[in-house]
């Protein structure tokens, strides 16, 4: 049975009794910005674009908590805010600009509110995440997978359209990367970009390489083009949530024991 926790600086989805040592993450889920901070001098209509939050990401970062049966972290606040996946000296980590548009209130940012912001929100998350691998791999006996979900916009502003549908983003460990891209060609449904349409080498990363190339433990990012989620669009969403679905699954069988004994349990596909 899933409870969704709600913290003061993130939101959980808990699984009584996880059946697979996966973690689903999800850093920008949300577009929300505490009162205090009066929008960060924003207009609605930012906040509810691609630069404040991941479009769609918590949603699917909720069905596959849901398919597999096992938790998930997100965060609660926008990144515009703060930035989930990003270290904590990073200069975006706070961001001033994004995508061309000024955020009036992180402008000139004093050292006072840049440490309050980075150990009250930031900090906890990061915290969090590690606190749940670390149970949910003495739970299991072995490191526990992290899979981080992320949505992108089909364009930046005067930048290429982006081809991709889904990206997979991952780093020297290719252990999930392999299986997940063999899986997903072979359903051939959608187009795939391999380190697309970020890399997984960029500093941009910082959740997936921090828990998951630190911890030693299979790890990845997955990437969604954001107009999958559009109401229009629902039988696309419906497929890729089968397809990506299928391909974290035989990710499992593939990692060899214990994974897919725990996979072969549940037998989902």
């Amino acid at each position: 049975m899933a409870t969704i926790m709600i913290n003061k600086n993130y939101e959980s989805i808990k699984i009584k009794s996880p059946k697979l040592p996966i973690l689903f993450c999800c850093d920008h889920a949300s577009n929300s910005i505490p009162k205090e901070y009066n929008k960060l001098g924003l207009n609605n209509s930012v906040l509810n674009s691609h630069i404040a939050y991941d479009l769609g990401a918590k949603k699917l970062t909720i069905a596959l908590s849901k398919q597999f049966n096992t938790n998930a972290i997100l965060g609660k606040y926008s990144r515009l805010f703060i930035d989930l996946n990003r270290e904590k000296n990073h200069k975006n980590l706070i961001p001033e600009i994004s995508d061309e548009v000024r955020i009036p209130n992180n402008i000139n940012l004093t050292k006072k509110e840049y440490i309050y912001r980075t150990s009250h929100f930031h900090r906890p998350y990061h915290i969090k995440i590690s606190n749940k691998l670390q149970e949910m791999d003495e739970l299991f006996l072995c490191k526990t997978a992290l899979i981080c979900i992320h949505s992108f916009t089909p364009s930046l502003k005067n930048k290429l359209e982006r081809p991709w549908e889904i990206g997979l983003l991952y780093r020297k460990d290719e252990s999930l990367y392999k299986p997940i891209i063999k899986s997903l060609k072979i359903n051939n449904s959608f187009k795939i970009g391999k380190n697309k349409p970020y890399s997984g080498f960029d500093d941009v990363n910082y959740t997936m390489t921090n828990h998951g190339e630190k911890g030693k433990r299979p790890f990845i990012s997955i990437e969604i083009r954001n107009d999958i989620f559009e109401e229009r669009n629902i039988k696309n969403y419906e497929k890729l949530l089968k397809n990506i679905s299928e391909a974290i699954f035989y990710s499992q069988l593939k990692l060899g024991k214990p994974y897919n004994t725990f996979a072969k349990n549940i037998n989902l596909f």
